[in-house]
C-alpha cells in the first residue's frame, strides 16, 4: 500500500528539488590558489556563440577571439607561475542570459566568453577581465527599408517596422533608449539571443535590430541581405570576460593583458583579430574606435 507524503515531507521534497536545479545551473573550476598549491588545475570557459569572438570552424571546433585569447592566458599562467593548467568548456553556448547567469552562480575558476560587455551595473554582481576590444553595434534591417538618415526621424522611417533584440543585453538598451527618445510607438519582440533577433530579422521584412560588429561582418562575409544604417551606429562599449565574485583569478587576468607592453598591442593579438574578423572588420574596428 502506498503511503501518502504529508505536507511538511512534500516541502521537504521541494526544497531538495530546487536545491539541486540550483547546484544543477553552477560550473565549477580550480581557483588560482588551489592551482599553485598543487602545481595542476583546470578552469571551466563558459560561452556563448558569435561569430569572430566564438564559434565552430568546419571540423566543429570552438575557435574564435575570445578562444584565441584564453589560450594565449592559460599559456601565460603555465609559464609564468611553473603550473599545469588546462581548461574545458561547459554549457552549450546557446544563450547570452544563460551563460551569464550560470557564470553568475558558479564558483571557483570559471569564466565567461563572448560578446559581453561591460557595466557598471554588472561589474556589482561579476567580476570582469580588462577589456580586449570595443564594439561597434550595428543597426540593421532588410534591404527594401528607406535609408534612415537621422535617429530624429525613425518613428518615420521605421514606420511599423518591429524591433528585436534579446533581452538584458546593450542592445535591447539601446533600443529602448530609442523608443523612450524618438520612437514611442515602438513595437519591441524579444529572443533568446543575437543570432534569433538576426535571423528574425533576415525573416520578416518589417523588422530591425542592432548586431554587434562581430555579426555583422559574418552575416557580410555570407552575403547576407541585410542594410546598414550607418546613423544608428554605436561604438561605446567594451568587451570583457567575465568570472564569478568569488574567483580568484581577475589579478591573473590583469597581471596578463598588462605583462610585456599590454597584451592587446601585441603581435598575437593583432594576429588573432585578423584571423577572425579579416581585414575588412579590423579596419571598421579600428575606424569606430
Amino acid at each position: 500500500m502506498k503511503r501518502i507524503l504529508n505536507l511538511r515531507e512534500i516541502g521537504l521534497l521541494v526544497v531538495l528539488l530546487v536545491l539541486s536545479s540550483a547546484v544543477q545551473a553552477q560550473y565549477k573550476g580550480d581557483t588560482f590558489k588551489q592551482v599553485k598549491a598543487s602545481g595542476a588545475g583546470t578552469i571551466s570557459l563558459a560561452y556563448v556563440e558569435t561569430p569572430g569572438f566564438v564559434y565552430k570552424d568546419q571540423s566543429g571546433h570552438l575557435t574564435g577571439i575570445c578562444i584565441d585569447i584564453m589560450k594565449d592566458f592559460v599559456d601565460y599562467v603555465n609559464k609564468t607561475k611553473g603550473v599545469n593548467l588546462t581548461a574545458k568548456y561547459v554549457g552549450d553556448g546557446a544563450s547570452f542570459s544563460g551563460m551569464f547567469d550560470k557564470v553568475k552562480a558558479s564558483s571557483g575558476g570559471v569564466f565567461g566568453l563572448g560578446n559581453i560587455t561591460i557595466t557598471d551595473a554588472r561589474k556589482k554582481v561579476l567580476k570582469y577581465s580588462p577589456p580586449f576590444i570595443t564594439n561597434n553595434a550595428i543597426l540593421i534591417t532588410q534591404p527594401n527599408v528607406p535609408t534612415l538618415t537621422n535617429l530624429s526621424n525613425i518613428s518615420t522611417t521605421f514606420a511599423g517596422l518591429t524591433a528585436y533584440t534579446a533581452k538584458g543585453t546593450l542592445n535591447e538598451k539601446r533600443l529602448l533608449t530609442i523608443k523612450q527618445q524618438y520612437f514611442s510607438a515602438m513595437k519591441i519582440a524579444y529572443v533568446s539571443s543575437s543570432l534569433e533577433a538576426e535571423e528574425k530579422v533576415l525573416q520578416d521584412p518589417k523588422s530591425f535590430s542592432y548586431l554587434d560588429l562581430a555579426f555583422y561582418l559574418d552575416a557580410v562575409a555570407h552575403r547576407k541581405p541585410l542594410k546598414r544604417h550607418p546613423v544608428g551606429d554605436k561604438s561605446s562599449e567594451q568587451f570583457g570576460f567575465i568570472m564569478p565574485m568569488n574567483s580568484d583569478w581577475q589579478p591573473l587576468m590583469e597581471e596578463f593583458f598588462s605583462a610585456n607592453g599590454g597584451y592587446t598591442n601585441s603581435v598575437s593579438y593583432k594576429k588573432i583579430l585578423t584571423k577572425h574578423l579579416g581585414d575588412t572588420g579590423v579596419k571598421l574596428l579600428e575606424a569606430v574606435q
